[in-house]
């Protein structure tokens, strides 16, 4: 061991700590000093032949009690050459200096100061020429001064330094976890990451790249991307901000070769479709941006089209590798739907889609009803013939079977959207019709006699053979391989509709009774503020009527549930009204549970109707008169369907339960559809033609099978995130 110590923390701590036998020296550096130019640069005499260094400044203290000495010491080129000098004194009033040497300084402050003291020493020592520690630092800082800097610094030389710093760290890290961790741990640095100035980053990988790893890593991009309906734009921005995030090209490459991927197993065909571009003006709108609807609008005549036997081919194996289809029992429920999105007033949006009901925990998914048929046009029989003629085809030809990997696939089908969309399919009536049920026999006259019972009592193979068999059936069902037992009403439009019936009757009796006015709506838009709906009213300039929000499904359910009617109404009529609301709601809740008694149900709806029925008793405008609620003409086609029909139902799907016939993910799947595709700004300035975003569409679709099938994560595992702080912080 060295008789010789340097104790210190520099350059953190400026005190250095000198120990030799005999000799103890403390230096607190003031100013480190450089190393000048060879040409320039002056040592100490031999043997030792210390460097000498310009601008250097050390306070050095030595000596015991009575002996300590503390003096300042200076040594500063002067005209190239070195001038040595000491400062010294209670407050280092006094200084001698010398040219020669830190030797002859030294003579001379111990002349002057320590001559009656036995604390002499060297020049050497008192100047600290021999610090290790300083020669090192002055070293360090010498050879970065001749690196160029790194704003100068070409690709190759920033690569090779980088390089250097890589493989120095390596051999650091392979050293210290042999003894950090266990034999059978594989420990492996796979990248580390550093910046200079804070501005230049500098990214090192150790391991050959991953393709398969990489691969999946894109996949999972590009789906979330697609789930998150991302734009191209959005994301480079992204990537500009984050490095570390995968570059778009190699995205927008990796995304075309899922689509040609999926075109080669479920092709995309584009038809023409001959339809106009209109709406029913007494429809509300679902999607009221200009910029939108100009787009539907040019893709007008255009449809896509996907073949259901190459999407059952592709869904099928994967389902019963999940346990959900069952090759020993080949049964196959296939639900269909359609919904038609108004895209401002001048055009409609319409999907068809199938969804397999045995998949039943992704019935309420958009992703998992697949798009077969979409076009910009109008919803009308017509138009939807016209598209789904293939479509038709091919679902009869289901009927008789379908092979799949040697098993013989048998179908049952179903039908489920709103009123409308169904009607038009069966070739029926519309809602306001005087024959207006699609299921019974039933006419408007006879909605009010509550001895009646009705139920489904048509046959679709008689639609078949004589369109008009039926009173209201005008054309060929379009769907004619589907019993009328399996066309479902849709749980959730039975109750925003009948609830907007209940709610526009109590607008009525305010407006009867002279009660609308500005008070009240003020009332009204107050309360529904108070339980956290935004509503308001407004007047039409041209009929001076009053128009109101048109609510979604949740806010329709906090009004029934919520509003105190009693702001608006007598208590006692408020009381009445609220009755029937809540013994609505809980209908509409047993509606939606598949463990509800069906006959149960059945007395619950034909006592609610007999409530909603309740006759006034005594004569209007004298004493003792009770008025009562609702008449026949009341009732709209969703509460007939209610009271005598969900049951039945209910029977009938036990099975699957009403929930599952919801279209509330398919209408949600239009939305989605038309406010992201058919935005200009979407990519690369806008269409290019009619075609584009419907192809886009059902490329996205075809995506979404990919995703699912191949089990595409949006997960990766997260490193453990550690925090050192750096030392010189």
């Amino acid at each position: 061991m060295s008789d010789t110590q340097e104790i210190h923390n520099y350059p953190f701590d400026s005190i250095i700590n000198f120990k030799k036998s005999g000799h103890s020296f403390s230096y607190k550096i003031i100013k480190e000093g450089t190393y000048p130019n060879k040409s320039l640069l002056a040592y100490t005499l031999p043997p030792n032949k210390y460097r000498i260094p310009d601008d250097y400044m050390v306070e050095t203290t030595w000596g015991r009690s009575n002996n300590r000495c503390v003096v300042q010491c200076f040594i500063n080129y002067i005209d190239n050459k070195p001038v040595f000098q000491i400062w010294f004194g209670k407050c280092f009033e006094h200084v001698v200096s010398s040219v020669r040497s830190a030797t002859d300084v030294t003579n001379l402050f111990h002349k002057e100061y320590t001559s009656l003291k036995k604390t002499k020493t060297s020049g050497i020592y008192l100047f600290g020429l021999h610090l290790k520690t300083l020669e090192m630092a002055r070293e360090g800082k010498r050879r970065a001064h001749i690196l160029k800097p790194i704003d100068q610094c070409g690709n190759s030389t920033l690569t090779k330094r980088a390089m250097s710093i890589g493989k120095h760290i390596l051999a650091e890290f392979n050293e210290k976890t042999q003894k950090l961790y266990n034999l059978e741990d594989v420990p492996a640095l796979e990248s580390i990451c550093y910046s200079v100035n804070k501005k230049h980053t500098f990214n090192i990988s150790y391991e050959n790249e991953d393709k398969t790893k990489k691969k999946q890593k894109l996949e999972s991009i590009v789906r979330a991307l697609d789930e998150g309906n991302i734009p191209r734009d959005s994301y480079r921005r992204l990537c500009a901000i984050e490095y570390n995030l995968s570059r778009e090209g190699e995205i927008s490459k990796e995304r075309i070769n899922i689509n040609e991927i999926m075109v080669q197993l479920i092709p995309i065909t584009i038809v023409d479709i001959n339809t106009k571009s209109q709406v029913d003006e007494s429809e509300g709108v679902d999607i009221d941006d200009e910029s939108i609807t100009q787009e539907v609008i040019n893709a007008v005549g255009k449809g896509g089209y996907r073949n259901i036997n190459n999407i059952l081919y592709y869904l099928v194996p994967n389902l019963v590798q999940k346990g959900i289809l069952n090759p020993d029992q080949p049964i196959i429920n296939l639900r269909i739907s359609g919904d038609g999105r108004n895209v401002g007033r001048k055009v409609k949006h319409v999907i068809i889609t199938v969804a397999i009901l045995d998949d039943k925990n992704t019935s309420h998914k958009p992703d998992h009803h697949y798009t077969t048929i979409l076009y910009p046009g109008c919803e009308d029989y017509n138009s939807l013939s016209n598209a789904m003629t293939q479509f038709c085809h091919d679902l009869r030809n289901l009927k008789e079977g379908l092979v799949i990997d040697n098993v013989k696939w048998n179908f049952q089908f179903y039908f489920s959207s709103d009123w409308k969309f169904l009607a038009i399919c069966l070739g029926f009536n519309s809602a306001h019709s005087k024959n207006f049920c699609p299921w019974c026999t039933i006419d408007k006259s006879q909605q009010g006699d509550l001895s009646k019972e009705w139920k489904i009592n048509k046959e679709i193979d008689k639609l078949v053979e004589q369109n008009n068999y039926y009173k209201g059936h005008i054309r060929k069902p379009l769907f004619d391989m589907i019993p009328l037992n399996h066309w479902v009403p849709d749980e959730l439009h039975i109750m925003l509709r009948i609830t907007d019936r209940l709610w526009s009757l109590v607008i009525a009796e305010l407006t009867e009774y002279g009660l609308f006015n500005d008070t009240a709506r003020k009332i009204i838009v107050e309360e529904m503020k108070r339980i956290k709906v935004k509503f308001q009213f407004w007047q039409i300039q041209e009929s001076k009527t009053w128009s109101y929000t048109s609510l979604m499904g949740n806010d329709k359910i906090k009004v029934l549930q919520f509003f105190d009617l009693s702001k608006i109404l007598s208590r006692q009529r408020a009381n009445m009204i609220r009755n029937l609301w809540n013994k609505f709601y809980e209908l509409y809740i047993k509606m939606k549970d598949q463990k509800t008694n069906a006959e149960e149900f059945q007395n619950d709806a034909k006592n609610w109707l007999t409530l909603f029925l309740t006759p006034s008793e005594g004569i209007p405008n004298t004493q003792g008169f009770k008025k009562g609620l609702y008449k026949p003409n009341d009732m709209t086609p969703y509460i007939h369907v209610l009271v005598h029909h969900v049951s039945e139902f209910m029977t009938i799907h036990q099975k699957w339960g009403l929930k599952s016939f919801s279209c509330s993910a398919v209408e949600k799947k239009n939305h989605q559809q038309v406010s992201y595709f058919f935005r200009k700004t979407m990519k690369d300035g806008g269409r290019k033609s009619k075609s584009s975003a419907i192809i886009e569409i059902l490329e996205h679709e075809n995506r979404s099978l990919f995703y699912n099938y191949h089990n595409v994560s949006l997960n990766s595992q997260k490193p453990h995130k550690i925090h050192i702080k750096a030392e010189n912080n």
